[in-house]
C-alpha cells in the first residue's frame, strides 16, 4: 500500500519547510491500509514551526478503516494526459476495480480532470532542477568537492546546470503554472469524490532503461521519459492532494498491478475508508510470487 499524503499533512522539518517547493511529501509503503492508517497517525503534523499544514482528522485515520464509505461518485480514468500509450492489463485493472465498486454501491463513470500536460511539464522542470541543484551544490560544499562527470551521472549533473542558470522569475513562473494546475484539478473534484487512475502506464522496465547517466538526455528528454513511465501520478504532487497505491491486479507474469486512488485535498479518510473496502473486496495478502 503506497500512500501519498495531502501536502502539509506530514511534517517536513526542521531542515526544510517542503519539498521540491511543495511538490514533495514524505511517507512509507505498508503491508495493509490497517498499518498506513495507523502509521500516519503516528507522524502526521504539525510540526513545531511548520509554515502550513493540513487540516487536522476528525478523528485518528485507524478509525476510518472499516468504517463505511458511503455511496461515493467516482470517476474511472485509463487513458495518460499526456497522450502516452498505457497497457491493456493496467487499463483493465481499473476497469475490473471500477466494477466492483460499482458493486459495492458507488456511481461510477467515465471522467477526468483537463490537464495541459506542455505547461504541467513546463512547470515541473524549473522546480524539478532548481532542488536538484540546490541539494547538489550543498552537499558539495558542505563536502569541499567540485562538481563534475566524476562525482554525478550525466542526467544529475546537466540538471544542477541546468537550474543553476534558472533565475526567480523562472521559479516564480513555475509556482503560477502549478497553481492554475492546481485550481483546475480542484474545480473537478467539487463534482467527484474520488478518481480512479492506473498507478503506472507499463510493467517494470528492464534494469537500464532509466539511465541517469545517459549524456544524451537533457533534463526535459529526462522527465519525459520518466513521466511516461508514470503519466498517472505526478499531477498530484502539484495539486497537493493525497492519493493511494493499492496492488489490485496481478499481470500475467504474475507482478502485482496498482490502481491508484485520488481524494481532494486533506481528505486521507474517505482514502482510506475506500481503500479498506477494496481490501476486503479484492484481498492481496495472499498472493505470493511464484519461486
Amino acid at each position: 500500500v503506497g500512500l501519498k499524503t495531502t501536502r502539509g499533512r506530514t511534517p517536513q522539518g526542521p531542515d526544510s519547510d517542503e519539498r521540491l517547493s511543495g511538490l514533495g511529501v514524505e511517507f512509507a509503503l505498508t503491508r495493509t491500509v490497517r498499518d498506513a492508517a495507523a502509521l500516519l497517525d503516528a507522524v502526521n503534523g504539525p510540526g513545531v514551526g511548520d509554515k502550513y499544514f493540513a487540516p487536522p482528522p476528525e478523528r485518528p485515520y485507524a478509525q476510518e478503516v472499516g468504517t463505511p464509505p458511503g455511496r461515493l461518485r467516482i470517476a474511472m480514468m485509463t487513458q495518460a494526459w499526456s497522450g502516452v500509450p498505457v497497457d491493456q492489463e493496467y487499463a483493465d485493472t481499473v476497469s475490473t476495480v471500477c466494477r466492483q465498486l460499482a458493486t459495492l454501491g458507488h456511481e461510477v463513470e467515465q471522467a477526468c480532470p483537463s490537464v495541459d500536460w506542455d505547461a504541467f511539464v513546463d512547470a515541473n522542470l524549473p522546480i524539478w532542477t532548481a532542488g536538484v541543484a540546490d541539494s547538489a551544490l550543498g552537499l558539495a560544499q558542505a563536502r569541499g568537492v567540485d562538481l563534475g562527470p566524476d562525482v554525478l551521472e550525466a542526467v544529475t549533473l546537466a540538471s544542477v546546470e541546468y537550474g543553476r542558470r534558472l533565475t526567480a522569475v523562472d521559479l516564480l513562473r513555475a509556482l503560477r503554472l502549478c497553481n492554475t494546475i492546481t485550481r483546475g484539478v480542484g474545480a473537478f473534484f467539487q463534482s467527484y469524490d474520488v478518481l480512479v487512475t492506473p498507478t503506472v502506464a507499463t510493467p517494470p522496465p528492464p534494469l537500464g532503461l532509466l539511465n541517469q547517466n545517459d549524456p544524451n538526455l537533457d533534463p526535459r528528454g529526462w522527465l519525459n521519459k520518466l513521466f511516461a513511465l508514470i503519466p498517472f501520478t505526478p499531477l498530484f504532487n502539484v495539486t497537493g492532494q493525497p492519493a493511494i497505491s493499492l496492488p489490485l491486479g496481478q499481470s500475467r507474469d504474475g507482478l502485482p498491478i496498482g490502481v491508484q486512488l485520488v481524494a481532494r485535498y486533506g481528505d486521507e479518510a474517505i482514502l482510506l475508508r475506500l481503500a479498506a473496502q477494496l481490501e476486503e473486496a479484492m484481498p492481496w495478502a495472499s498472493r505470493r510470487p511464484a519461486i
